[in-house]
Protein backbone atom coordinates (compact mmCIF):
# COMPACT_ATOMS: atom_id res chain seq x y z
CA UNK A 1 0.00 0.00 0.00
CA UNK A 2 1.19 3.33 -0.90
CA UNK A 3 1.84 6.15 1.41
CA UNK A 4 -0.84 8.74 1.30
CA UNK A 5 0.33 12.40 1.67
CA UNK A 6 -1.76 14.64 3.08
CA UNK A 7 -0.75 18.46 2.51
CA UNK A 8 -2.36 21.27 3.99
CA UNK A 9 -0.99 24.59 3.60
CA UNK A 10 -1.69 28.47 3.66
CA UNK A 11 0.46 31.56 1.64
CA UNK A 12 -0.26 33.77 4.82
CA UNK A 13 3.00 34.71 7.15
CA UNK A 14 6.76 33.13 6.94
CA UNK A 15 7.52 29.93 7.04
CA UNK A 16 9.35 29.31 10.03
CA UNK A 17 11.97 26.75 8.90
CA UNK A 18 10.98 23.76 11.22
CA UNK A 19 8.12 21.31 11.35
CA UNK A 20 6.25 20.42 14.12
CA UNK A 21 5.49 16.60 15.49
CA UNK A 22 3.15 15.36 17.56
CA UNK A 23 4.09 13.88 20.89
CA UNK A 24 5.62 10.26 21.37
CA UNK A 25 5.94 7.80 24.31
CA UNK A 26 9.35 7.21 25.18
CA UNK A 27 10.86 4.06 24.96
CA UNK A 28 11.62 4.03 28.00
CA UNK A 29 11.30 0.36 29.17
CA UNK A 30 14.07 -1.12 27.67
CA UNK A 31 16.17 0.97 30.31
CA UNK A 32 14.69 -1.60 32.74
CA UNK A 33 15.13 -4.97 31.14
CA UNK A 34 18.18 -7.10 30.05
CA UNK A 35 19.42 -6.31 26.30
CA UNK A 36 20.75 -9.25 24.35
CA UNK A 37 21.91 -8.19 20.88
CA UNK A 38 23.85 -9.74 18.44
CA UNK A 39 20.68 -12.19 17.79
CA UNK A 40 20.86 -13.60 14.53
CA UNK A 41 17.53 -15.36 14.92
CA UNK A 42 17.15 -17.45 18.27
CA UNK A 43 18.92 -17.23 21.61
CA UNK A 44 19.31 -20.16 23.76
CA UNK A 45 19.21 -18.75 27.67
CA UNK A 46 20.49 -21.07 29.94
CA UNK A 47 18.69 -21.39 33.36
CA UNK A 48 20.78 -22.52 36.32
CA UNK A 49 18.98 -23.62 39.84
CA UNK A 50 21.29 -24.96 42.56
CA UNK A 51 19.87 -25.89 45.56
CA UNK A 52 22.16 -26.03 48.06
CA UNK A 53 21.72 -27.95 51.77
CA UNK A 54 24.50 -28.71 54.26
CA UNK A 55 25.71 -31.64 55.04
CA UNK A 56 27.40 -32.94 58.24
CA UNK A 57 31.48 -32.17 57.85
CA UNK A 58 33.32 -35.45 56.62
CA UNK A 59 37.21 -36.53 55.63
CA UNK A 60 35.66 -37.28 52.51
CA UNK A 61 34.44 -35.71 49.01
CA UNK A 62 30.73 -36.51 49.43
CA UNK A 63 28.68 -34.20 46.31
CA UNK A 64 24.76 -33.91 47.60
CA UNK A 65 22.07 -31.48 46.08
CA UNK A 66 20.43 -31.35 42.71
CA UNK A 67 21.91 -29.03 39.95
CA UNK A 68 19.09 -28.56 37.20
CA UNK A 69 20.13 -26.83 33.88
CA UNK A 70 17.28 -25.71 31.98
CA UNK A 71 16.86 -23.27 28.77
CA UNK A 72 14.37 -20.82 27.55
CA UNK A 73 14.55 -19.84 23.97
CA UNK A 74 14.50 -16.03 23.03
CA UNK A 75 13.14 -15.51 19.16
CA UNK A 76 13.53 -12.65 17.24
CA UNK A 77 10.56 -11.38 14.50
CA UNK A 78 11.47 -9.15 11.69
CA UNK A 79 9.66 -5.62 11.21
CA UNK A 80 9.79 -2.56 9.17
CA UNK A 81 8.57 0.80 8.55
CA UNK A 82 8.53 2.32 5.17
CA UNK A 83 7.23 5.51 3.42
CA UNK A 84 7.68 7.19 0.26
CA UNK A 85 6.99 10.51 -0.61
CA UNK A 86 6.28 12.36 -3.63
CA UNK A 87 8.55 16.13 -4.26
CA UNK A 88 5.68 17.17 -6.25
CA UNK A 89 2.93 17.26 -3.57
CA UNK A 90 4.69 19.64 -1.61
CA UNK A 91 5.00 22.39 -5.03
CA UNK A 92 1.98 24.06 -3.20
CA UNK A 93 3.68 24.51 0.26
CA UNK A 94 6.65 27.36 1.56
CA UNK A 95 9.16 24.29 0.28
CA UNK A 96 8.71 24.42 -3.38
CA UNK A 97 11.37 26.18 -4.51
CA UNK A 98 13.24 23.14 -3.30
CA UNK A 99 10.47 20.75 -5.35
CA UNK A 100 10.97 22.61 -8.18
CA UNK A 101 14.77 21.75 -8.20
CA UNK A 102 13.81 17.91 -7.73
CA UNK A 103 14.69 18.47 -3.71
CA UNK A 104 12.90 17.21 -0.87
CA UNK A 105 13.62 20.31 2.01
CA UNK A 106 15.90 18.98 4.13
CA UNK A 107 13.68 19.94 7.08
CA UNK A 108 10.68 17.81 5.79
CA UNK A 109 13.37 14.64 5.09
CA UNK A 110 14.63 15.44 8.51
CA UNK A 111 10.68 15.56 9.98
CA UNK A 112 10.56 12.51 8.40
CA UNK A 113 12.84 10.50 9.90
CA UNK A 114 11.95 11.78 13.45
CA UNK A 115 8.91 11.45 13.23
CA UNK A 116 9.42 7.75 11.89
CA UNK A 117 12.09 7.40 14.82
CA UNK A 118 9.67 8.85 17.28
CA UNK A 119 7.00 6.41 16.26
CA UNK A 120 9.02 3.26 16.21
CA UNK A 121 9.71 3.92 19.72
CA UNK A 122 6.07 4.68 20.80
CA UNK A 123 4.96 1.18 19.17
CA UNK A 124 7.49 -0.34 20.57
CA UNK A 125 6.96 1.07 24.05
CA UNK A 126 3.67 -0.43 23.97
CA UNK A 127 4.52 -3.72 22.57
CA UNK A 128 6.93 -4.52 25.27
CA UNK A 129 4.27 -4.94 27.43
CA UNK A 130 0.48 -5.37 25.24
CA UNK A 131 1.83 -6.82 22.06
CA UNK A 132 0.02 -9.83 20.66
CA UNK A 133 2.23 -11.90 18.30
CA UNK A 134 -1.02 -13.38 16.79
CA UNK A 135 -1.75 -9.62 15.23
CA UNK A 136 0.28 -8.71 12.22
CA UNK A 137 3.27 -6.49 12.54
CA UNK A 138 3.68 -7.39 16.91
CA UNK A 139 5.48 -9.50 18.84
CA UNK A 140 4.00 -10.60 22.11
CA UNK A 141 4.75 -8.21 25.24
CA UNK A 142 4.86 -9.46 28.66
CA UNK A 143 1.95 -8.68 29.70
CA UNK A 144 0.44 -10.96 27.08
CA UNK A 145 3.07 -13.42 28.19
CA UNK A 146 2.44 -13.50 32.01
CA UNK A 147 -1.40 -13.99 31.65
CA UNK A 148 -0.67 -16.66 29.45
CA UNK A 149 2.01 -18.70 32.30
CA UNK A 150 0.21 -20.17 34.97
CA UNK A 151 3.77 -20.26 36.67
CA UNK A 152 3.70 -16.29 37.13
CA UNK A 153 2.20 -15.20 40.19
CA UNK A 154 -1.15 -13.34 40.20
CA UNK A 155 -1.76 -10.66 42.97
CA UNK A 156 -4.94 -11.72 44.57
CA UNK A 157 -7.72 -9.25 45.33
CA UNK A 158 -6.46 -6.88 42.27
CA UNK A 159 -9.29 -4.37 41.62
CA UNK A 160 -8.64 -0.64 39.65
CA UNK A 161 -6.00 1.51 41.67
CA UNK A 162 -6.71 5.23 42.77
CA UNK A 163 -5.59 7.52 45.04
CA UNK A 164 -7.12 6.48 48.02
CA UNK A 165 -5.71 2.54 47.78
CA UNK A 166 -2.25 2.70 45.71
CA UNK A 167 -0.58 2.33 48.60
CA UNK A 168 -2.70 -0.45 49.79
CA UNK A 169 -2.05 -2.36 46.54
CA UNK A 170 1.53 -1.72 45.96
CA UNK A 171 1.64 -3.43 49.38
CA UNK A 172 -0.50 -6.52 48.14
CA UNK A 173 1.78 -6.17 45.09
CA UNK A 174 5.02 -6.86 47.60
CA UNK A 175 3.43 -9.26 49.65
CA UNK A 176 2.61 -11.83 47.37
CA UNK A 177 5.96 -12.00 45.78
CA UNK A 178 8.55 -14.12 46.53
CA UNK A 179 10.56 -14.15 49.73
CA UNK A 180 13.66 -14.96 47.79
CA UNK A 181 12.78 -12.49 45.16
CA UNK A 182 12.73 -9.40 47.89
CA UNK A 183 16.04 -10.40 49.79
CA UNK A 184 17.65 -11.62 46.31
CA UNK A 185 21.45 -9.91 46.22
CA UNK A 186 19.75 -7.89 43.29
CA UNK A 187 17.04 -6.32 44.53
CA UNK A 188 13.54 -6.18 41.82
CA UNK A 189 11.70 -3.73 40.51
CA UNK A 190 8.39 -2.40 40.57
CA UNK A 191 6.87 -1.74 37.19
CA UNK A 192 4.44 0.30 36.45
CA UNK A 193 2.51 2.63 33.87
CA UNK A 194 2.26 6.28 34.03
CA UNK A 195 -1.41 5.98 35.49
CA UNK A 196 0.09 4.00 38.49
CA UNK A 197 2.63 6.30 39.28
CA UNK A 198 0.57 9.36 38.83
CA UNK A 199 -1.78 8.14 41.66
CA UNK A 200 1.56 7.30 43.95
CA UNK A 201 2.65 10.63 43.79
CA UNK A 202 -0.88 12.27 44.43
CA UNK A 203 -1.31 10.11 47.18
CA UNK A 204 2.39 11.00 48.51
CA UNK A 205 0.89 14.96 48.54
CA UNK A 206 -2.29 14.01 50.36
CA UNK A 207 -1.02 12.19 52.83
CA UNK A 208 1.22 15.18 53.88
CA UNK A 209 4.84 13.83 52.04
CA UNK A 210 4.89 17.77 51.15
CA UNK A 211 8.71 17.48 48.79
CA UNK A 212 6.18 15.14 46.24
CA UNK A 213 5.07 18.08 45.85
CA UNK A 214 7.33 21.04 46.13
CA UNK A 215 10.79 19.31 45.45
CA UNK A 216 11.09 20.90 42.00
CA UNK A 217 13.84 18.05 40.67
CA UNK A 218 12.76 14.76 40.44
CA UNK A 219 10.83 12.80 42.94
CA UNK A 220 12.83 9.27 44.05
CA UNK A 221 11.22 6.64 42.60
CA UNK A 222 10.90 3.89 45.22
CA UNK A 223 8.49 2.49 47.35
CA UNK A 224 8.98 2.78 50.93
CA UNK A 225 12.89 3.21 50.26
CA UNK A 226 12.38 -0.74 49.19
CA UNK A 227 12.48 -1.24 45.94
CA UNK A 228 13.20 1.22 42.76
CA UNK A 229 10.02 1.88 40.57
CA UNK A 230 10.75 1.67 36.92
CA UNK A 231 7.81 4.39 35.28
CA UNK A 232 6.79 2.29 31.93
CA UNK A 233 4.61 4.93 29.68
CA UNK A 234 3.68 1.38 27.15
CA UNK A 235 2.19 -0.38 30.74
CA UNK A 236 -1.92 -0.72 30.44
CA UNK A 237 -3.79 1.05 33.25
CA UNK A 238 -4.48 -0.73 36.52
CA UNK A 239 -0.76 -2.93 36.19
CA UNK A 240 2.24 -3.67 37.82
CA UNK A 241 4.44 -6.12 37.73
CA UNK A 242 7.38 -6.75 40.83
CA UNK A 243 10.24 -8.67 39.01
CA UNK A 244 14.13 -8.56 39.00
CA UNK A 245 15.70 -6.55 35.91
CA UNK A 246 17.61 -9.66 34.67
CA UNK A 247 14.93 -12.12 34.11
CA UNK A 248 13.33 -9.74 31.34
CA UNK A 249 14.68 -10.05 28.94
CA UNK A 250 14.52 -7.84 25.12
CA UNK A 251 16.41 -9.38 22.02
CA UNK A 252 17.26 -7.22 19.01
CA UNK A 253 19.84 -7.89 16.25
CA UNK A 254 21.72 -4.53 16.05
CA UNK A 255 20.73 -1.79 18.78
CA UNK A 256 21.55 0.97 16.24
CA UNK A 257 18.83 -0.05 13.63
CA UNK A 258 16.02 1.56 16.43
CA UNK A 259 17.96 4.50 15.50
CA UNK A 260 18.46 4.81 11.98
CA UNK A 261 16.40 5.57 9.42
CA UNK A 262 17.69 5.27 5.49
CA UNK A 263 16.75 7.56 2.94
CA UNK A 264 16.93 7.18 -1.00
CA UNK A 265 16.19 9.47 -3.51
CA UNK A 266 14.76 7.73 -6.31
CA UNK A 267 15.43 10.25 -9.70
CA UNK A 268 19.03 8.75 -10.31
CA UNK A 269 17.35 4.76 -9.75
CA UNK A 270 14.42 4.85 -12.06
CA UNK A 271 14.22 8.70 -13.13
CA UNK A 272 10.82 9.26 -10.71
CA UNK A 273 9.70 12.32 -8.13
CA UNK A 274 10.08 10.09 -4.89
CA UNK A 275 11.92 9.63 -2.20
CA UNK A 276 12.29 6.34 0.23
CA UNK A 277 12.24 6.19 3.76
CA UNK A 278 12.58 3.15 5.13
CA UNK A 279 13.83 1.76 8.77
CA UNK A 280 14.34 -2.41 9.18
CA UNK A 281 15.08 -3.82 12.83
CA UNK A 282 14.69 -6.89 14.81
CA UNK A 283 12.82 -7.64 18.09
CA UNK A 284 11.67 -10.58 20.61
CA UNK A 285 10.72 -10.93 24.32
CA UNK A 286 11.40 -13.77 26.57
CA UNK A 287 12.00 -14.01 30.71
CA UNK A 288 13.43 -17.15 32.69
CA UNK A 289 11.69 -17.54 35.81
CA UNK A 290 7.93 -17.26 35.83
CA UNK A 291 7.77 -18.24 39.67
CA UNK A 292 9.91 -15.24 40.47
CA UNK A 293 7.46 -12.76 38.90
CA UNK A 294 4.55 -11.05 40.08
CA UNK A 295 2.06 -9.78 38.01
CA UNK A 296 -0.88 -7.13 39.36
CA UNK A 297 -3.61 -6.53 37.00
CA UNK A 298 -7.57 -6.49 36.64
Amino acid sequence: MATTTSLTTTYAGKYAGEVIKPAFLANESMQYLTLRENIDYKQVVRRLVDDVSFAAGTCDFSPTGTVALTERVLTLEKFQVQRELCKQDFLTDWTANDAQNGRLASEISQAMIDNMLGQIAEKNESLIWTGVNANVGEYSGFITLFLADAGVIDVTGAAAITTANVFSKLQDLVDQAPDRVKRATEKPLIYMGQDVWEKFIFANAAAGNGWYTYAGGAVPQTFMGLFAIAVCPGMPANTMVLAQKSNLWFGTNLLSDWNQVALLDMADKDLSENVRFSAKFFAGLQYGFSDEITLYTV
